[in-house]
C-alpha cells in the first residue's frame, strides 16, 4: 500500500506509541480560551504542547476542559499532519457505541486504527482519579487530577517529560473575552 504525505498509519502510531523514539514533552502546556459563545465566554480551554520524538511525523498533545464541567475533560495524542487522534482519554465524559457498550460520564479511552478509526473504546484502569463527579467542581481544587492524569496518559502514551516542560494550570477564563483587535481604554 503506497501512503500518501500526511497520513497516519497503525505504523506511524505504533511507532509513537513505543518506547522507542523517545518521545517527550520539552515545552510548558500553553492554553486558551476557545469555542467563544455570543456572550463573549469561552465553553471551552484548550491547553497544547509539541510532542517531540525521532520521528519526522509531527505530533502533540492536547488537553480540552470543558469550562461549564470542569470535572469533564479530554487528553488528546494527535499526528499533526493528518489531525488523527492516535490516542485519547475522556475523563467523566459519554460516548454512545451503536454495536458495543456505551460510557455515560465514564471514563473511557479510545484507541486508533487505519482499520477501526476511533471506534475501539475502553475503560482504561491506569488513570488515578476519582470517577465521580467531585463535589468541588473548580479549576483551582481539579489541579491537582488534571496534573496527574496527564502524567498517567502520557505514562500510556510512552511520552517522557523533557527539560523544558512545566507544568501551569489552566487559567480561569474571564467573564467576556475582549473583541480581537479593539484594545480597552481607562
Amino acid at each position: 500500500m503506497v501512503v500518501g504525505a500526511g497520513e497516519c498509519t497503525d505504523e506511524v502510531a505504533e511507532k509513537i506509541l513505543s518506547a522507542t523514539v523517545n518521545a517527550q514533552l520539552n515545552a510548558p502546556i500553553r492554553w486558551k480560551s476557545k469555542s467563544i459563545r455570543k456572550d463573549g465566554r469561552p465553553s471551552q480551554l484548550e491547553g497544547n504542547v509539541p510532542v517531540r520524538s525521532d520521528l519526522p511525523d509531527r505530533f502533540d498533545l492536547l488537553f480540552r476542559i470543558k469550562v461549564d464541567l470542569v470535572w469533564e475533560y479530554t487528553l488528546i495524542l494527535r499526528h499533526l499532519p493528518s489531525g488523527t487522534n492516535v490516542r485519547r482519554l475522556d475523563v467523566r465524559g459519554t460516548h454512545r457505541d451503536r454495536v458495543g457498550e456505551d460510557y455515560i460520564c465514564r471514563t473511557h479511552k479510545h484507541r486508533w486504527s487505519e482499520a477501526r478509526g476511533n471506534k475501539d473504546v475502553y475503560a482504561p484502569t491506569d488513570i488515578r482519579h476519582d470517577p465521580t463527579v467531585p463535589v468541588d467542581t473548580s479549576l483551582a481544587f481539579l489541579d491537582e487530577e488534571y496534573r496527574r492524569v496527564l502524567l498517567d496518559f502520557m505514562s500510556e502514551c510512552n511520552i517522557a517529560i523533557g527539560t523544558g516542560y512545566t507544568w501551569y494550570s489552566p487559567p480561569v477564563p474571564p467573564d467576556t473575552l475582549p473583541l480581537e483587535g479593539l484594545e480597552e481604554y481607562p
